[in-house]
């Protein structure tokens, strides 16, 4: 999506407010944008912050990392290491199991003191993410999917949907839904919709495939958008590839190669405009435009507040890391222990992002320590 917009992606209906911050005119505000992003009549954004002017690193120019302007060019080199496009084994829909939530392994996310736990070894790809298929290197069990014949609108807390082939889009409506050892594939439409903030929605193991069929102009999120854990997801080829307004936690996921038809989309890895909670922890973010980011966090619609972005590796877009302030304030950040890629050491670009690493433009500016370029381990200030 567009970052300089101070509207919501189309793809998924209306953006989430919590209410009790909201005056009865806001409200009022946010059901009409709810009610064009529900029927894509919404997806159109402005190139600019209020109070700001132009967002940096989106001009159509290559220039100084402060450079404005208009749109860039959206040319993309090779991936450096692109997934293999899943097979075309016809899906249907599975039987989703009502069944507890599982044990699977689990990770403590770093907060007040806290140090995390990651689950796969160096840097999240294709060998250990994603659905198991029995890749060079993978550890997991190979699991052989079978057709998924379930519904798409999940309603029975605990379900698990396991080892499923998907073809379509899955909206959550029942708390404590697993979705594991799977594949979902969509075209021009969101993957998976979780509306509730303690929707406690967990997917595990999984591939998500846009398949580059993203129409939309502003960008459709394949996952969004509260109330969930991502664990060794492997996300892929829609104009966004996450979006987290409320609560969400993703880990030790591969999230790249966003892209659609069009040539207008302002393509982001990760994006939140809106949250009270937010863990970007250990995963590997790659953007091969020269926009806009593999994490924009603006705060458009509404506060964002208590973000962690730990350990991660990333690589691309116009900045490869936002955070802005925008209508409303973002607050309380730590930024460590992240390692960003440039082209000497087989990133997309000579500076990390196209412009550059970061652009931070905020009334409170987050922690920020040991974010490192990853080639040689040189600091890289704020």
């Amino acid at each position: 999506m567009n970052p300089h917009s101070t509207s919501h992606d189309s793809a998924d209906g209306s953006p989430r407010h919590p209410a009790a911050s909201r005056s009865p005119l806001r409200r009022a505000g946010v059901g009409i944008v709810a009610a064009l992003l529900a029927t894509g009549g919404l997806t159109a954004c402005k190139d600019t912050l209020p109070g700001y002017g132009a967002l940096p690193g989106y001009s159509a120019q290559p220039s100084a990392s402060t450079s404005t302007g208009g749109k860039p060019s959206t040319s993309a080199p090779a991936s450096p290491s692109a997934s293999a496009a899943p097979t075309t084994s016809a899906p249907a829909s599975p039987s989703a199991s009502a069944s507890p939530t599982p044990t699977g392994s689990t990770s403590t996310t770093p907060g007040a003191g806290g140090s995390p736990t990651y689950t796969v070894a160096g840097y999240p790809a294709a060998h250990n993410t994603g659905y198991p298929q029995g890749l060079p290197g993978d550890t997991r069990k190979k699991v052989t999917l079978t057709p998924y014949t379930g519904p798409m609108t999940i309603t029975v807390a605990g379900t698990v949907i396991d080892g499923k082939d998907i073809n379509g889009h899955l909206e959550i409506k029942a708390k404590d839904v697993t979705i594991r050892n799977s594949r979902i594939r969509v075209a021009n439409v969101q993957a998976v919709t979780s509306t509730d903030d303690n929707a406690n929605l967990r997917i595990e193991d999984t591939e998500i495939d846009g398949q580059l069929k993203d129409a939309s102009t502003g960008g459709i999120a394949l996952i969004g958008r509260t109330g969930y854990t991502l664990l060794r997801v492997n996300a892929h080829g829609s104009g966004d590839i996450l979006r987290i307004d409320g609560r969400g936690t993703v880990q030790d996921s591969w999230l790249h190669d966003p892209g659609g038809t069009g040539s207008a989309q302002h393509n982001d890895v990760i994006q939140s405009t809106n949250a009270v909670y937010v863990r970007i922890l250990h995963n590997r973010l790659e953007n091969q435009h020269t926009q806009t980011s593999c994490i924009l966090l603006k705060a458009d619609i509404g506060p964002i507040n208590d973000v962690v972005v730990d350990s991660n590796l990333m690589n691309g877009g116009g900045y490869s890391f936002y955070w802005y302030d925008a209508n409303y304030k973002i607050t309380n950040g730590k930024v460590t222990n992240n390692k960003f890629m440039r082209q000497s050491g087989g990133g997309f670009w000579p500076k990390g992002g196209y412009y550059g690493t970061q652009a931070l433009n905020a009334s409170t500016l987050p922690t920020w320590s040991n974010n490192t370029w990853a080639d040689n381990g040189q600091q890289i200030g704020r």
